[in-house]
């Protein structure tokens, strides 16, 4: 899977992207708390960033938070939205370089 990171949106926690590193250029934009709770900001995060029928994609760390916020986005009018199946950590297996993340 060769995508440019500029069409990545990576909604993992501050806190992983700390831990695991982040693809440099991907837009860093968080789903969801620990709790579960859905960023309020998320779709309007979204949308600064790219038009409802731009292709990109979504990564979190295994691919479970992609697929509801892949949803979430879709239901707000998002055409050409994805997935990085696997998420993350997948990800890196293929080959994804990910750097080292500071605040």
């Amino acid at each position: 899977m060769n995508i440019q990171n500029s069409k990545i949106v990576d909604i993992r926690l501050p806190s992983e992207w700390l831990e695991f590193g982040i693809l440099n250029g991907s837009h860093l934009i968080t789903y969801a708390n620990l709790s579960g709770k859905v960023n309020p900001l998320f779709v309007s995060s979204v949308e600064k960033v790219f038009k409802k029928d731009d292709e990109f994609y979504l990564m979190c760390a295994t691919a479970t938070r992609s697929k509801e916020a892949l949803k979430l986005l879709q239901k707000h009018g998002f055409k050409a939205v994805k997935e990085i199946r696997g998420g993350a950590y997948y990800y890196e297996k293929t080959g994804a370089k990910f750097d080292k993340f500071d605040l």
